[in-house]
């Protein structure tokens, strides 16, 4: 994240039976209204025991995910969040 941006935006992780979501935590654009962050899911990744492979999945606006496209898999984490920053397609971060 930009410096300029640290106070304001922030990218966090949850991480829950072989699953890794990234997110998007925003603070409030009107902070007299409201204090709470907002909070949106950006990507996951699952782990597929019986391949041994990571999958990498992006989540629609209807709270639903799918598969990134050309069913990429990875052995360790770090090779699909590498596309999530380069993010070649738009789709994580528009």
């Amino acid at each position: 994240m930009p410096e300029s941006q640290r106070d304001t935006v922030q990218i966090s992780y949850t991480e829950r039976a072989g699953r890794i979501t990234l997110s998007c935590r925003r603070a409030p654009v009107f902070p007299e209204l409201a204090t709470e962050w907002s909070t949106a899911p950006i990507a996951q990744l699952r782990y597929d025991a019986p391949d041994q492979q990571w999958v990498l999945l992006w989540p629609d606006s209807g709270g639903r995910w799918h598969r990134y496209p050309d069913e990429t898999k990875a052995a360790s984490p770090a090779p699909l969040l590498d596309i999530v920053d380069a993010d070649p397609t738009g789709i994580f971060w528009g």
